[in-house]
């Protein structure tokens, strides 16, 4: 698709890896700190 479009695969995906990245360990750290306040896993 990106190829389609006339983007480099490589550039194109950083932003996706690096926004998925992002978001994995922002509800990893509510997740840990739901735990450690809560006592319950969201």
């Amino acid at each position: 698709l990106l190829r389609r479009l006339g983007f480099d695969p490589a550039s194109a995906s950083a932003p996706f890896v690096a926004t998925l990245v992002d978001v994995s360990g922002i509800v990893i750290y509510f997740s840990m700190a739901s735990v450690i306040l809560g006592g319950t896993l969201l």
